[in-house]
């Protein structure tokens, strides 16, 4: 006895949605054929990973073999409107034979039917659902003998695609599609499912942007990221009036009572601190910056002695 097996197209899908399929519209395991179904073109290929999504008018046709001769039809289900049953064809061993589907939008599934012996399925015209054609399905199969009949199910989408622009003021920034690694910017990203996904732009020692954009069909999505550093926070406060170098550099002066707040790279800098007041004495020491974070440098005279100390 041989086992009937799933159609390619869509797999993923189908398999995600087999569990939900009733037992008379799947692979019979006791079937004395073998069917094998798949989509007359390829799908289109997203960088994204999406399976199963096709342009309209959709795969156009299924290309169905057997490896016994066998009465085939296929009950094409569209995600609005009612079941179409296609044309009964015969198949010899081993020949393929090309079927036409409708134009569908959307979710569409597709039950392809082989039997030994003609398999009426016209109660499934107009079904609504899949329980629907599983009932005229079923129906059909009692006047048959056991085995003699199988499945293959075909699922994909018919959809509209997009086109993403993406630019940023820093280029080769990485550029993730809904989480996916997708190239960096300046990138132009075709063939993307119409609707809303999550693009995410970055790039070493820089906050990563991430935007909700909504993709439209046939049309070019423009996202334009402007690409900030990480820094931490360098917070200097002297109770005196002080100068303040960072590697060697002028950053400011810190007022008493008000202190000093510069945005910094993440890392260890070399900071001076030099009081106006020449009897005291200037201040040299390492500080490191955290990012997104509040590094305090505390300056104050103790017992006549100027110091600075990291609390």
């Amino acid at each position: 006895m041989k086992r009937g097996v799933m159609g390619a197209a869509g797999l993923a899908l189908a398999g995600l949605l087999s569990g939900c399929v009733p037992a008379p519209l799947r692979a019979q395991p006791g079937a004395q054929l073998r069917l094998t179904v798949t989509p007359g073109t390829r799908a289109v290929e997203t960088v994204t990973g999406e399976d199963a999504l096709y342009r309209a008018p959709g795969p156009g046709s299924l290309r169905v073999s057997t490896d016994r001769a066998a009465f085939v039809t296929s009950v094409v289900l569209p995600a609005q409107g009612g079941a179409l049953v296609l044309p009964t064809v015969q198949t010899r061993p081993g020949e393929v034979v090309s079927t036409p589907l409708p134009v569908t939008q959307g979710f569409t599934q597709v039950f392809t039917v082989a039997s030994l012996a003609p398999m009426p399925l016209d109660a499934a015209a107009g079904a609504r659902s899949v329980p629907d054609v599983s009932r005229a399905v079923e129906g059909a199969a009692r006047a048959l003998p056991a085995g003699a009949y199988t499945v293959g199910t075909t699922v994909y989408r018919v959809v509209r695609f997009g086109t993403l622009d993406v630019r940023s003021n820093l280029a080769g920034a990485t550029v993730r599609v809904n989480g996916v690694r997708v190239g960096v910017t300046p990138l132009t990203v075709p063939d993307l499912p119409e609707g809303r996904l999550s693009v995410e732009v970055s790039r070493d020692g820089f906050k990563a942007v991430t935007q909700q954009v909504n993709v439209v069909g046939d049309a070019v999505s423009r996202v334009d990221v402007t690409l900030r550093p990480v820094t931490g926070t360098l917070t200097v406060r002297s109770d005196v009036l002080a100068d303040l170098f960072i590697e060697r550099q002028r950053a400011g002066m810190v007022q008493p009572g008000l202190g000093l707040d510069l945005p910094l790279r993440p890392g260890v800098v070399a900071l001076n601190v030099v009081p106006r007041d020449r009897a005291l004495a200037a201040q040299n020491l390492l500080v490191r910056v955290t990012a997104d974070k509040v590094t305090p440098v505390i300056c104050a005279v103790r017992g006549g002695a100027y110091s600075c100390t990291l609390p």
